[in-house]
Order: C-alpha cells, then structure tokens, then sequence
C-alpha cells in the first residue's frame, strides 16, 4: 500500500467538486473530468492552484499483446495561478503491485498529496512521473 498516515502536504481544501481556486478568479467551479467512475480526488489551498484527478486509473502500458499491465497510469489536471488558460496535465505511473483492490483511493490520495507538495514547492509539475519508493521521480521521454 503507498498511503502513510501523515500526508505531505497540507491544503485547506480536499476533494471537492467546486473549485475555490476557480470560484477566486471568477471561473466556472464545477470540476469537469473525463471519467466519473472515481470518487472526486482534488486539492486546493483556494488562493493559487488547484489539482484534481482527471480520469480513472489506466492500465500501463494499455497494448493488450505486452500481457497483464505493471503499472498503473494516473492522469492529473492542475492550474497554478491566475492564468485562465494554463490548465495542464501530469501523468504518474505507479506499479501495480503497489495498488491492492479495493485500495485505490487511498493510494490515489497519496500520489495528490506528493504532487500537491511538488507543485507547492515549484509552482508546475513535470509531465511524467514515476512512483518509486513513496516519492516521485522525473521520467524522461
């Protein structure tokens, strides 16, 4: 299991469906996703970003001739700041060992609270990650 029971950050706002980083810069709030098949996964500390996941967890790689997936793939859309357009995406890969059933969401939470904790620190994310040994690493494409 990935989840520790002190999170890496702390946000004033968790897993909500109306953005207050939106909702601040006169936006629409309603958080649209590509999937609704998870549970809301979102943070905000209401001022100056926000992070939500975008879409179900994805088998990686998804190609059915490479046999059973390794990995998962977790598909994040953030914003930092006041900029209307600048919405983007990180994807991070996390093995699929380390997601047991019925465990995902709180293995998700973990991996919004290491990228809250990166974007709060840089003020962007990288757009791949890897999960290695609780913490995120940087890959290269």
């Amino acid at each position: 299991m990935l989840s520790n029971n002190t999170s890496p950050s702390r946000v004033a706002y968790r897993n909500f469906n109306l953005c207050p980083h939106c909702e601040r810069l006169g936006e629409d709030p309603l958080i649209i996703r590509m999937s609704e098949s998870m549970p809301m996964i979102s943070r905000s500390d209401g001022q100056d970003f926000h992070l939500f996941l975008a879409d179900r967890p994805l088998p990686y790689p998804a190609e059915r001739c490479e046999g059973p997936a390794r990995q998962l793939s977790l598909c994040f859309w953030y914003s930092y700041g006041a900029n209307k357009i600048a919405t983007r995406s990180s994807l991070v890969l996390v093995p699929s060992d380390d997601v047991k059933y019925g465990e995902y969401y709180r293995s998700i939470e973990w991996v919004a609270d290491l990228l809250t904790a990166k974007l709060l620190e840089e003020r962007s994310l990288a757009v791949w990650y890897s999960l290695e040994s609780n913490s995120l690493r940087e890959v290269s494409y």
